[in-house]
C-alpha cells in the first residue's frame, strides 16, 4: 500500500526507502532467502547457518482452508472452486523447485513451486476430482526484449480432444526498475532493480459440465510459440446458470438505453445514463450476460449494480472503474455478480481511475465480483461507514488489493470478508489511517495469495476495535511479512485494541534487499512513533516461515552497525499480547527483537526452529513469559560469514533471435549476501550463450561483505544469445564462488521465434571410453558410443573426428533427427608407450563447440611403468602420508602405513588384466633416510579376492647410498591387481613406498625429482 488514489501521495513508498536509511544501507544490498541468519553467537555459529533447502524444505503448499489444532479450520476465505497445484498433477515439463528468491519464478507462486514448459509436447494435465465448468490458470510467460509483452497461444484439452486455444500474455504483467516501477526492462541494485511481477490468469468457460475423473490438459503444440510456459495453479468449479435480473431493475441493454453488450463499442454514456436513472428512481440497474467495454469510471451513488454473475457480464476497458463520492460518501450502493477486467500494465499513482473501486461507499455492499488487472482492487477513501465488501476475487493488480485510506475522513463498522486475492502488488489488504482512523474494521475469512511486494495484511496506524481474524495468508513475496502492523506513512497514532486471532500464515515474511536480512510473518515497525495501544494475538498458526515468526523492527529499520551490535533505540512497541499461537518450521528465530519496548508471551509453543529462539542484541526489548510457552528459549546475534549468492533474475530469455546473430546482451546480477568477503570463481555459459563482463558493474575476483556498505557488494555481467538452429536452445549460466550452495546458476532460453522445437545438444553414451593397455604397435578392438539427439528438431552432423592415436568409424550421417540415435566406432593403435590421450569430437548444428568423449589408453613396451596409471590402495596409512603418494611421480611423497601395525599391504589396481615382468620400489634417497631393510611378499590377483604370492617374502635393503631403490624380478605373470605384503621395517614400525614402478619386461626405474625430505 504505497498511495493514496485521489492524490499523489509519493511519501507512501517502500517500507525501507526513506533517505535515512538508504544513506545507511547503500543501494544494492541483499541477502537472498538461502543465506538466512547466522543468528548464534560465535560459539554455536557453524551449526547454524544451514542452508535454505534444510529450513525451508517443509514449505507445503497449503490448501485453501488449513486445519490446526488452533486455528480454526475455517482460516481463509470459502472459495466457489478446487485449486489444484500443477506441481501435483501429470506433466513431462519441468518442476520448479521453491526458491524464496526475490526475482525468481518460483518466489511469486502459490506454494513456491510450479511448471514449466518448454518445446513441442510438453504439457500439464489435471485430473478432475469434481465436477467443473470453468477454469481459471495461473500463469507465466517472458516478457518481450522491450518490455511491451508477448502474447502466445497455449493449447488446451479434455480427455485429449482439443478444446481451445487459450490466449496468454505477459503485457498485463513483468515489472522493473524502482518503485514505482515500469515496463522497461533492467537489472540493477538489488532494493529497485529486480524483474518481478510475473505472473496473469487467464478463465475459460466450457461448454458442458465435466464429469470427475476428466483430464484437462495444457499443452504445447505447433504455433504455441512462446519460448517457455509456467503454470502454478488451475482453479476449477462449476459456474451456476446466468443470475436474472432483480424485480423492478432496469435492463441496460432495453430501450431507451439500448446499451452494446458484445464489447464492440463504448457503453460508458449509455450505461452512465442507465445507472443515473435507476439512482434517481431509488432501484437498480441489471447489466445481462455480455461483456461492457468502459472508457471513463462509473458514478454510483443510491444505486444499485446487478451482473448476470462473475462468469457472464463482463466489464472492460481503459478505466474501467466504479467510483463513489469522495469527501461526501455515496450511499446505499450495492454492486454484485459481475467482473471487472482493466488493461493496467503499469503503477501510475495519480491516476485514480483504473481500480476496481475507488471513493466512498457508506451503508453500502460489494459482494461476488472479479476484479483483475487493474491497479487497485479497490480503494476506499473516508469518511465511510457501514460498507461490506465480501466474496471478491482480486487477482493480478499493480498495487493494493484493497485500501482502507482514512484520508479524509474516518472509516468505521465496515467488513472485508470471505474474499480471494492473489498476485497484488503491494499489500493484499490495508488499513491506512491516514488523517483519521480506521475504527471498527473486520479483516475476516479472507485468502490473500502471494502479495508481490508489502504484506498479506498490513495495518497503518489503527483505531479500536480493528479485528483480522481466521485468514488464510501465503506466500509474501518481498518487503512485507504476513501481517504488518506499523506506525507509518504519516498515519494517527494507534489506539484502542486491535485483536489478531485465528489467522494461518504459510510462508510469510520474506528476506528484504534493503535491509539484508528478513521480515517476520507478524511484525511491528515503530517508524514514525511509539506503538502504545493494546494489541492482542492470540491463536494463529504460523508454518515455514523462511525467516522469523514474530518481528519488533526498530525505528530506522537497521540493526544498528550490524557489527558492534547495539541495543535498541529510537520509538517503542508496547502494550502487546501473544497468546495461544503455534510456529512451526520457522527459517531463523521465533521473535525477532530489534525496537524498544516489551511484549507479553504464553502459551505459545514452536518447532522447527532454523537459527534461535529469540534474535536479541541488547536490553531494549522485554519479553515477559506468561506460562505455558515452549521451544524458543535460546537466543542469539549475528549474521552468517558465509551465504549462497543472490543471482537475478533466475530465468533470462533471448526471444526472436536469428540463427547465426548474437542478439543484444542482458544483464545478470551477482549479490554477496554474506558479512564477509565472497571470492567469485569461474563464470560460464553453455553453448550457444556468450558471457561477457558488464562494464557498468564487472565482476572481479570477489565481492564486498553486505555490512559495512562502503562498497556494493554487487557486480554484474552480460549474456547474450546466438541461435545455432531455428528453435529453443537451452542453456545455464554458471557461477562459481567461495560461498555455500556454489555453484549459483540462472536458466538461459534462446529462441528464435515461431519454432517451437528444442535444440539440445547430441549425448554421446558414454561419454568416455577407456581402452588400458595396448601394445605399441598394435591395435585394440574397438569400443562404441551412442549419439542420441535429445531435442525436438533435426540436427545435422558437421564431422565426426579422434585426436591422439585413435581411430573412428561412425553409422551416423549428415543429420540425426529428433530422438534418433547412430553409433560411432573407436579403436586405439598407441605408437609410444605410457598415457595416450585423446578425444573423440562431434561437431553439430546445436552447439557452437563440438561435443567430445574422452579416450584414454596406456601404450605399452617393456619399459612403461604400468603403475603410473594405476589406484593405489592399502590397509591404512599415517595422516598425510597416503597410498596415492607411491605413484604420483614424486619420489619425496610417500605412502605410510599405520604404525606398530603389521602386517600392513600396498595394493596397485591396473583396471584391466596386464603382463608384469618386473618392478622398482623407492624410498626418498636422502641421507636423513638411512638405510633399512624392509620385509615384504608380492602377491598377484585377478579379482582383488583371491590373491596369489609370486614373489615370497623377504627382506630387501633400502640404502640413500644407492639411491634408496629395490629392482625386483617378477615371474611372468598376468594380473590385474599387485599387492606388496609387509611385516617389518628395520627403519620405521610402518611399511614405507615412496614410488612403485611395475614394468612388462625387466624394466627400469624413472628419474623423479628429488627436492625435499620428510
Amino acid at each position: 500500500m504505497y498511495h493514496r488514489i485521489t492524490r499523489s501521495h509519493t511519501d507512501r513508498a517502500s517500507h525501507h526507502t526513506t533517505s535515512a536509511i538508504r544513506r545507511a544501507l547503500t543501494a544494492g544490498l541483499a541477502m537472498a532467502l538461502a543465506t538466512l541468519w547466522l543468528g548464534a553467537n560465535p560459539a554455536t555459529a557453524s551449526t547454524v547457518a544451514a542452508p535454505l533447502a534444510t529450513r525451508a524444505a517443509a514449505a507445503a503448499p497449503a490448501t485453501a482452508k488449513t486445519a490446526t489444532s488452533t486455528a480454526p479450520e475455517t482460516a481463509g476465505a470459502p472459495v466457489p472452486f478446487t485449486e489444484y497445484a500443477a506441481v501435483h498433477a501429470a506433466t513431462n515439463g519441468t518442476k520448479l523447485a521453491p526458491d524464496y528468491n526475490f526475482g525468481s519464478l518460483a518466489s511469486e507462486a502459490t506454494g513456491r513451486r510450479a511448471v514449466e514448459l518448454v518445446g513441442l509436447g510438453q504439457y500439464v494435465a489435471f485430473t478432475l476430482k469434481a465436477p467443473a465448468n470453468a477454469v481459471d490458470f495461473h500463469y507465466a510467460i517472458p516478457d518481450s526484449l522491450t518490455g511491451g509483452g508477448l502474447t502466445d497461444p497455449l493449447d488446451l484439452y479434455v480427455n485429449s480432444t482439443l478444446t481451445t486455444s487459450l490466449s496468454l500474455t505477459s503485457a498485463l504483467s513483468w515489472l522493473y526498475g524502482p518503485y514505482q516501477f515500469t515496463n522497461t526492462p533492467s537489472v540493477g541494485e538489488a532494493d529497485t532493480d529486480v524483474p518481478h511481477d510475473f505472473y496473469n490468469d487467464v478463465r475459460y468457460k466450457f461448454s458442458s459440465t465435466l464429469p470427475a475423473g476428466t483430464v484437462v490438459k495444457l499443452q504445447v503444440d505447433q504455433g504455441d510459440d512462446a519460448p517457455w510456459y509456467v503454470i502454478n495453479t488451475a482453479d476449477f468449479q462449476k459456474v451456476a446458470a446466468p443470475v436474472p435480473s432483480p424485480s423492478g431493475y432496469i435492463n441496460v441493454t432495453q430501450p431507451p438505453y439500448n446499451v452494446d453488450n458484445t464489447g464492440a463499442t463504448d457503453v460508458t454514456s449509455a450505461l452512465q445514463n442507465a445507472i443515473n436513472a435507476a439512482s434517481s428512481a431509488g432501484t437498480g440497474v441489471y447489466l445481462p450476460q455480455g461483456t461492457y467495454q468502459i472508457s471513463q469510471p462509473l458514478n454510483v451513488n443510491n444505486v444499485s449494480v446487478a451482473g448476470a454473475g462473475e462468469w457472464y457480464t463482463e466489464l472492460t476497458g481503459s478505466n474501467v472503474e466504479f467510483a463513489g463520492q469522495i469527501g461526501s460518501a455515496s450511499t446505499n450502493v450495492h454492486v454484485s455478480n459481475l467482473s471487472i477486467f482493466g488493461n493496467v500494465s503499469d503503477r501510475n499513482d495519480s491516476d485514480g481511475q483504473v481500480n476496481g473501486f475507488n471513493g466512498g461507499f457508506s451503508n453500502s455492499t460489494i459482494s461476488n465480483v472479479w476484479i483483475q488487472n487493474t491497479k487497485v482492487g479497490a480503494w476506499i477513501v473516508g469518511p465511510v461507514t457501514n460498507l461490506t465488501i465480501s466474496h471478491l476475487r482480486i487477482q493480478d493488480t499493480t498495487a493494493d488489493g484493497i485500501n482502507f485510506d482514512a484520508a479524509d475522513g474516518a472509516i468505521t463498522s465496515s467488513t472485508i470478508e470471505d474474499n480471494f486475492l492473489r498476485n497484488t502488488q503491494d499489500d493484499g489488504l490495508a488499513l491506512w489511517s491516514q488523517n483519521a482512523e480506521d475504527s471498527g474494521i473486520t479483516i475476516t475469512h479472507n485468502t490473500v495469495d502471494s502479495p508481490g511486494l508489502a504484506n498479506n495484511i498490513g495495518i497503518y496506524g489503527s483505531g479500536d476495535g480493528d479485528t483480522v481474524s481466521d485468514n488464510l495468508l501465503q506466500d509474501t513475496v518481498t518487503r512485507g511479512g504476513g501481517i504488518g502492523i506499523g506506525q507509518r506513512f504519516g498515519a494517527v497514532p494507534m489506539n484502542g485494541t486491535l485483536t489478531i486471532t485465528g489467522n494461518t500464515l504459510a510462508r510469510t515474511g520474506q528476506f528484504d534487499p534493503g535491509w539484508n536480512y528478513g521480515v517476520g510473518a507478524i511484525w511491528f515497525w515503530p517508524q514514525q512513533g511509539n506503538m502504545n495501544s493494546t494489541v492482542n494475538i492470540t491463536n494463529n498458526k504460523i508454518t515455514n516461515s523462511p525467516y522469523e515468526a514474530f518481528q519488533f523492527q526498530n525505528q530506522n529499520g537497521y540493526v544498528g552497525s550490524q557489527v558492534t551490535n547495539p541495543p535498541d533505540t529510537g520509538n517503542s512497541v508496547s502494550g502487546v499480547t501473544i497468546s495461544g499461537n503455534t510456529v512451526s518450521r520457522v527459517g531463523t528465530f521465533v521473535f525477532q527483537d530489534q525496537a524498544p519496548g516489551s511484549a507479553t508471551v504464553s502459551s505459545t509453543t514452536a518447532a522447527g526452529v532454523g537459527d534461535a529462539g529469540v534474535f536479541t542484541c541488547g536490553p531494549g526489548f522485554t519479553l515477559t513469559d506468561g506460562g505455558g510457552n515452549s521451544g524458543f528459549s535460546t537466543t542469539a546475534c549475528g549474521m552468517p560469514a558465509a551465504s549462497p549468492l543472490w543471482v537475478y533474475p533466475t530465468v533470462t530469455t533471448f526471444e526472436s533471435a536469428n540463427v547465426g546473430q548474437a542478439t543484444p546482451a542482458q544483464q545478470i546480477a551477482i549479490m554477496n549476501t554474506a558479512s564477509s568477503t565472497a571470492s567469485l570463481g569461474a563464470i560460464s555459459a553453455s553453448s550457444g550463450f556468450t558471457v561477457s563482463q558488464d562494464p557498468s558493474h564487472p565482476c572481479g575476483t570477489s565481492l564486498a561483505p553486505t555490512v559495512p556498505a562502503s562498497v556494493a557488494p554487487w557486480c554484474m555481467v552480460d549474456v547474450s544469445f546466438t541461435a545455432p538452429a531455428a528453435g529453443i536452445t537451452e542453456g545455464t549460466l554458471t557461477i562459481n564462488s567461495n560461498q555455500p550452495g556454489s555453484p549459483a546458476t540462472v536458466r538461459l532460453m534462446g529462441s528464435t521465434g515461431a519454432v517451437n522445437n528444442v535444440i539440445n545438444p547430441p549425448t554421446l553414451t558414454p561419454s568416455s571410453l577407456t581402452f588400458g593397455f595396448q601394445n605399441v604397435g598394435s591395435t585394440s578392438g574397438a569400443q562404441t558410443t551412442t549419439v542420441t539427439n535429445p531435442g525436438q528438431s533435426t540436427i545435422a552432423i558437421n564431422s565426426v573426428t579422434t585426436t591422439g592415436p585413435y581411430a573412428d568409424t561412425t553409422t551416423c550421417g549428415t543429420t540425426l533427427a529428433a530422438g534418433a540415435s547412430c553409433t560411432v566406432s573407436v579403436t586405439f593403435a598407441p605408437t609410444a608407450g605410457g598415457a595416450q590421450n585423446g578425444t573423440l569430437q562431434l561437431a553439430n548444428s546445436a552447439t557452437a563447440t563440438p561435443v567430445e568423449a574422452v579416450l584414454t589408453g596406456t601404450g605399452v613396451t617393456p619399459t612403461t611403468n604400468l603403475a603410473a596409471s594405476a589406484t593405489m590402495t592399502a590397509s591404512g596409512y599415517t595422516a598425510g602420508y597416503p597410498p596415492s603418494a607411491a605413484n604420483d611421480g614424486n619420489a619425496d611423497s610417500y605412502w605410510e602405513s599405520t604404525d606398530n601395525a603389521f602386517p600392513q599391504w600396498l595394493e596397485a589396481d591396473f583396471g584391466a588384466s596386464v603382463s608384469v615382468g618386473s618392478m622398482t620400489v623407492d624410498l626418498p634417497p636422502l641421507s636423513d633416510w638411512p638405510a633399512r631393510t624392509q620385509t615384504f611378499s608380492v602377491q598377484a590377483s585377478s579379482d582383488g579376492t583371491t590373491w596369489t604370492t609370486i614373489v615370497p617374502s623377504a627382506g630387501y635393503t633400502f640404502d640413500p647410498s644407492t639411491g634408496n631403490t629395490v629392482t625386483i624380478s617378477l615371474p611372468t605373470t598376468t594380473l590385474r591387481y599387485l599387492r606388496l605384503y609387509f611385516t617389518a621395517n628395520t627403519g620405521w614400525p610402518a611399511g614405507q613406498v615412496s614410488e612403485l614402478e611395475v614394468f612388462p619386461g625387466g624394466g627400469t626405474g624413472a628419474h623423479y625429482a628429488r627436492v625435499s625430505a620428510r
